[in-house]
């Protein structure tokens, strides 16, 4: 550890191996809190290389607790992001979550990674659990949950267990750490196509190379020109697609599919129980500027998956789902299976 201190003290980027080797140090709790700090200031400081990201990614893979899909090696997607943008803090309702629900009730299977707040006024797990899911279950649950309602929620504080090792370091530090960064890389499905919302616009295209070097199908990872981790309909969109072993950069106007811009306030919410009755409201069918956000981002899950050609289908098919109460049913059913 010293020598790889004294290296991100130069500024200078570890290999692959020595950022494995430096994880699998913290994470086996062989380390002490200062040299946990030290190594998470230090790459904090410099900036996580790609070669960095994926050796951390690699170990925290092989330390998590797996979810095992049935059939195996069926396709499943996440729409699980970082976190920790500006705009964030101001309190989003919970886009990714009301849109991975979507893509259940358009028949894709979802593994939803994620936690309780950081960052917002509502965590994906906060949500979640205003709306009746239960959140600490037995592997048998959480798989009766994707057979049953084709979505499950993969608590990250159950699933990661090393993290104990690190995570008083990581909180007395108080600062965005690679850990930010690493949540959304280590699904427990392994999740091969994944929609990916980060906090700065350089990230896109650096994760987009992580998740194709750790084997990933089909992945956009998105940053809006607002701040907002997620695709936006306050603007445009940065997207770095991952698709057939190849990353490109592009923009989205939502008004190119037919979406006009909402306004911030349209958005915002002050506790989780408030972005659950936005997430309820959503699924009763009313129009509003949040459901056309959560429409758009489940529209581009759905086209990750390849269950649409692009995204004009998709929000078609994500709309007709929502409109047939097939989101409130998906809801429902999960929030049955993972109480039983």
């Amino acid at each position: 550890m010293r020598d790889t201190l004294l290296k991100l003290c130069r500024r200078e980027n570890l290999t692959r191996d020595e950022a494995r080797e430096a994880f699998s140090f913290i994470m086996s709790g062989q380390a002490t809190e200062a040299q946990i700090g030290g190594l998470l200031v230090g790459l904090a400081a410099k900036g996580t290389s790609v070669e960095e990201l994926v050796g951390a990614a690699t170990v925290m893979r092989e330390k998590v607790l797996p979810i095992e899909c049935d059939p195996p090696g069926q396709l499943v997607i996440d729409t699980c992001g970082t976190g920790g943008s500006a705009l964030r803090k101001t309190g989003i309702f919970n886009i990714s979550t009301a849109a991975a629900l979507i893509v259940a009730a358009c028949g894709v299977k979802v593994v939803k990674h994620g936690n309780r707040s950081a960052s917002s006024k509502s965590g994906s797990a906060d949500v979640l659990e205003k709306l009746g899911v239960k959140l600490e279950v037995t592997p048998a649950v959480v798989r009766n949950c994707l057979a049953s309602a084709g979505i499950c929620f993969a608590f990250a504080r159950s699933h990661h267990p090393a993290m104990k090792f690190v995570a008083p370091a990581r909180t007395s530090l108080g600062i965005p750490s690679v850990f930010n960064l690493l949540g959304p890389l280590t699904n427990p499905a392994r999740a091969k196509h994944q929609l990916l919302g980060v906090f700065a616009p350089e990230l896109t295209d650096r994760l987009a190379a992580v998740l194709r070097e750790l084997g990933s199908v089909r992945a956009w990872v998105v940053h809006a020109e607002d701040g907002l981790d997620e695709l936006s309909t306050l603007g445009p969109t940065r997207i770095s697609e991952l698709l057939d072993g190849q990353v490109h950069t592009r923009t989205l106007d939502p008004r190119d599919v037919g979406l006009p811009y909402a306004r911030l306030s349209d958005l915002q919410v002050t506790s989780a129980d408030e972005s659950a009755a936005v997430l309820r409201e959503i699924f009763s069918g009313v129009k509003s500027p949040r459901r056309d956000i959560a429409l758009l981002n489940a529209a581009a899950a759905l086209v990750i998956a390849g269950a649409a050609p692009d995204l004009v289908a998709a929000l078609s098919l994500a709309a007709d789902a929502v409109d047939a109460g097939q989101g409130s049913r998906v809801l429902d059913t999960l929030v049955r299976a993972s109480n039983g």
